[in-house]
């Protein structure tokens, strides 16, 4: 088994459903005998779909990595409401569907712009230190304030009564339990969350992720490189700019090169590569130069 100082880098795990996001972690630290591993983006034990899973160096970059956007297949279930807003949840009410597919159809793209959204009371977001699912469990009741978010297309819509399916680009934070209720709510008739798969995590799609199964198995026969992508590589969307050595060791230490920004935009975010074209800092351009977000040493 490789020396966890040896592997740096991130796999595009195909979650499966039943599991944790933390349980894949767990899996994939275990077998390459590693505490530093988390993902990108937490997904429900129900949910499917694509899990950025970092290892060593590269958690580094896990804020980078999705660049605020993240894409889903959805189905929701109008007529039933649940307490947590998904198909695992008790059923807290049942209404007839007295709309027409039409209707339908304009008030879930409706949802298409900026919008403010209240956080689900069974979910991983925080609460002064504590996830709200816990709190929930407990009985206690939460004032959550509603909170800006963007869903940039809703497409495909499928309608099957009860059933409804379609494909949701968004920002990161976007709740889909939260969306299928409010669609409910505009409905007049309730819904739930029934299913979800995640499709996308900034520039990666799920076409290129590996089911979890696979990856295990290659860590397993010795072969943890096998689907592992570099730091590099799980940046793509990031410009770079390029450090000759001396500038690079300059870099690492944390001090400032002022012409590498120069041709980056004010308020961008770029990734600093030494001469070998490795990823070692990931900074962003403000009016008076750079800063750095992390330095990879």
């Amino acid at each position: 088994m490789p020396k966890n100082d040896i592997i740096n880098g991130g796999y595009l795990v195909i979650k499966p459903k039943g599991v944790t996001s933390r349980g894949v972690d767990n899996i994939i630290g275990k077998l390459l005998g590693t505490r530093r591993v988390g993902h990108v983006g937490t997904l429900d034990p129900s949910a499917t779909g694509l899990l950025p899973v970092l290892i060593g160096k590269a958690t580094k970059v896990a804020s980078f990595i999705d660049s605020g956007v993240k894409g889903y297949s959805v189905e929701i279930v109008l007529g039933v409401t649940t307490d947590t807003d998904d198909s695992t949840g008790e059923v807290i009410d049942e209404k007839p569907i007295e709309v027409d597919e039409k209707t339908i159809k304009t008030v879930i793209e409706g949802f298409i712009g900026e919008i403010e959204q209240v956080p689900p009371r069974y979910s991983a977001k925080k609460y002064y230190g504590v996830p709200l699912y816990k709190l929930a469990r407990k009985g206690v009741e939460i004032k959550l304030e509603p909170r800006k978010v963007k869903i940039f297309s809703i497409e495909d819509i499928d309608i099957k009564l009860p059933r409804v399916r379609f494909n949701v680009v968004c920002s990161t934070g976007t709740y889909m339990r939260a969306l299928a209720r409010d669609i409910g709510f505009k409905l007049g008739c309730g819904a739930h969350l029934s299913w979800l798969e995640r499709t996308r995590v900034g520039p990666h799609r799920i076409e290129d992720g590996i089911p979890l199964e696979e990856i295990v198995k290659s860590i397993r026969e010795g072969e943890p490189q096998k689907y592992l992508l570099s730091v590099n590589e799980l940046l793509p969307h990031l410009k770079r700019v390029s450090a000759d050595p001396m500038e690079a060791w300059k870099v690492k230490h944390g001090q400032i090169i002022p012409h590498l920004a120069y041709d980056v935009a004010s308020g961008e975010i770029f990734a600093i590569e030494d001469s070998d074209g490795e990823i070692i800092a990931i900074a962003e351009k403000t009016d008076e130069g750079y800063k750095y977000k992390r330095v990879l040493t």
